[in-house]
């Protein structure tokens, strides 16, 4: 399913919560950015390369993983998230897709 992620299946989602499934809780996390690489990364490539950056509460500090993510408008899909670090939103985390 990820290898059919692009740009366009994200920026309808943009600004809409999602949730990471950890340790059995879902926890809530909204999509804030979408960056896509340009069109020299995509050269040899099936899709441009992008990457979405998703914002949680300061206190939600999850490791470097795959999560289980869903949302109300996608089947749920398995995501390697990687934390960023927080700031003025709150805890960043992100996905890369290449």
């Amino acid at each position: 399913m990820l290898d059919t992620f692009t740009i366009e299946t994200f920026q309808p989602r943009l600004g809409e919560l999602f949730h990471v499934v950890a340790e059995g809780h879902r926890l809530p996390v909204k999509l804030t950015q979408i960056h896509p690489w340009g069109p020299e990364a995509a050269k040899g490539r099936p899709r441009v390369p992008f990457s979405l950056v998703f914002h949680a509460v300061p206190q939600l500090v999850l490791p470097q993983a795959i999560y289980r993510v869903e949302n109300d408008q996608m089947e749920p899909f398995e995501l390697f998230l990687v934390p960023l670090g927080p700031d003025e939103r709150g805890m960043q985390y992100e996905a890369v897709f290449t």
